[in-house]
């Protein structure tokens, strides 16, 4: 979920939905998100988003919450020092803080200038000490402690973990942070700013886990009115906000969990935006004959992919899980599923539909290699091999039987998991079982619902393989949390599938303080690379990313990264 790395689509902070881009920028900038004209545009009315999944909670910063959904809900409530623009890019907001400069490498030193008309929307200033108590729920450092002296949970620590000090100055309006050693995406720190004088109070593990004052507490152009678990949470403008005020009285999130649903929502007006987890043919027909009504499909920061518990006797064994890899059509999806998609708006497009052999950089983004060596390929043939020297033996009924283990003797049986209700993922799911089938591996369909998978089934390891997306921001950093030890919890907290390597932990420790891009880049790239041949997860295809909404409304700009297409939200407007 989900801004580091980025997060699970359930459609995971990584949020649910992923790999982030690491495209190295400057040291400071001095533009706002976005600036729209409001000439051509009504002041008023309201808009009604389809999310494809309800929320754990309501604190993007902590582990359990830490969903893509959430974050676009977030998007216009809690503020961020920067904000990732469409093209994987960031930009200042300059409505939270006028600056902020890199103003000593030795050691790294960040000052802020917090606009000194931020407010939050209880009257309150947003100040260095918000700055400082989210830097501390977020550092994995045991010495700071949550209410009732509980140890904070977040979801991630990249960053803040590298951070010596934080404090304020210029009657709490500057902010001056000092890294312990140099952290190259430091810009992607202090985003989704919380209230500490809400969080000090109500706690950072709980006090946002159901809808209530706390939650409404914003920081942003809306703040959060109303919340129906199931139904749908209603944002509003926020009264106190100091910036350009945003030209809608009202957003509506809908929950509607069944994306075969949000063809008949549009056309009964009930719908004006939709993004579905990733869409079938069926489905985009079904909008494109929709009038008035305009879409998009873009490659984006947003992967599938499948994971392997190595808690599992058999997957803890690398034979097997490459095995599985070698014995996976991936063409044969992209042919299937992710063509017909780009093929649906702009046939020109179907050449962005391609195998990902990446899991740090998406092919849109420069630094972006082919890292996955002698497994990248489709090879049944070997996998059946290495199966066998893993110990198997293929039985009459063309199934492996294990001579080792809980199935000695019986057929080789695991099972796939991803949400119910997405007929993409379903057809994923098929695919690989009749490819699995192929090679003597018996593959049985466990699905759950978004809050069962993301909430319990991922994060407790009770699973063989899963099934979903990453959506990731344009920090590379933000993958340490799924990839580095499981053992270190404090850190690697997405680490769901008791992968570990030390020599992956240590690169990731080099590329999280190398300020030079070129050598960054090769880091993660070189991580990339021990990640195939750790086979720690097997990524399947860059998401084509699927955007819809009414043209009635001007200034919807899909974002296809961690922060979604509310990113604007404040510009959207209806037409006058």
């Amino acid at each position: 979920m989900e801004v580091g790395m980025g997060r699970p689509r359930h459609s995971l902070y990584l949020i649910a939905v992923a790999a982030a881009g690491a495209l190295v920028l400057a040291a400071c900038g001095s533009s706002s998100p976005s600036k729209t004209s409001t000439s051509g545009i009504a002041k008023g009315g309201s808009i009604t988003y389809a999310l494809d999944e309800d929320v754990a909670g309501f604190n993007i910063n902590q582990a359990d919450d830490d969903e893509f959904v959430l974050q676009e809900i977030m998007d216009q409530v809690w503020p961020s020092v920067y904000v990732t623009q469409p093209n994987a890019t960031v930009a200042l907001n300059t409505e939270l803080v006028t600056s902020a400069k890199v103003t000593s490498s030795n050691p790294q030193t960040v000052v802020y200038q917090i606009n000194p008309k931020a407010t939050w929307s209880d009257g309150t200033p947003i100040s260095a000490t918000d700055f400082i108590y989210n830097w501390q729920a977020q550092s994995g450092n045991p010495k700071y402690k949550d209410v009732g002296g509980k140890a904070f949970l977040p979801a991630g620590t990249s960053g803040y973990n590298q951070i010596s000090s934080v404090t304020g100055s210029n009657g709490g309006k500057t902010v001056t942070v000092v890294f312990s050693k140099p952290f190259a995406d430091w810009q992607g720190l202090f985003g989704d700013l919380m209230p500490a004088h809400i969080a000090d109070k109500v706690g950072f593990n709980n006090g946002f886990q159901t809808f209530g004052p706390a939650v409404q507490v914003s920081g942003g152009p809306y703040e959060i009115q109303s919340y129906s678990k199931g139904e749908d949470l209603v944002e509003v403008p926020n009264p106190k906000y100091w910036g350009p005020k945003p030209h809608l009285s009202k957003i509506v999130y809908r929950f509607i969990l069944d994306d075969s649903q949000d063809a008949p929502a549009i056309q009964s007006g009930e719908v004006d935006v939709v993004n579905p987890v990733i869409p079938s043919v069926a489905y985009a027909d079904s909008i494109k004959s929709i009038s008035n009504f305009t879409a998009s499909v873009l490659p984006g920061l947003e992967f599938q992919h499948i994971d392997f518990n190595e808690a599992n006797p058999y997957l803890a064994k690398l034979a097997v899980r490459d095995a599985i890899a070698l014995g996976t059509n991936r063409t044969q999806m992209i042919q299937r599923i992710v063509a017909p998609i780009f093929s649906t708006v702009n046939p020109a497009d179907v050449s962005k539909a391609q195998v990902l052999n990446n899991r740090i950089y998406m092919p849109i983004q420069p630094t972006y290699q082919n890292t996955s060596g002698s497994v990248g390929a489709f090879d049944p043939t070997k996998a059946k091999q290495l199966l066998t020297s893993a110990g198997m033996t293929m039985g009459s009924d063309g199934y492996m039987h294990p001579n080792f283990g809980p199935l000695k003797g019986k057929d080789f049986t695991l099972s796939i998991s991803t949400t119910s209700g997405v007929p993409v993922r379903q057809e994923i799911e098929e695919l690989f079982q009749a490819d699995m089938k192929a090679i003597g591996i018996k593959i049985t369909i466990q699905n759950y619902n978004a809050d069962t998978l993301f909430g319990t089934v991922g994060p407790k390891g009770e699973f063989d393989l899963i099934q979903f997306a990453w959506v990731g921001s344009p920090f590379a950093s933000g993958n340490q949390p799924i990839y580095c030890s499981y053992t270190n919890t404090a850190v690697c907290g997405e680490n769901w599938d008791h992968y570990s390597d030390p020599k992956v932990d240590s690169l990731f420790d080099e590329a999280l303080s190398d300020l030079n891009p070129t050598t960054d880049a090769s880091l993660y790239n070189q991580i990339d690379a021990l990640l195939w041949k750790d086979m720690a997860t097997l990524p399947l295809f860059e998401n084509p990313v699927y955007y819809g909404w009414s043209t009635k409304y001007s200034s919807v700009v899909p974002n296809p990264t961690s922060v979604g297409i509310p990113w604007n939200a404040q510009d959207w407007a209806l037409k006058a």
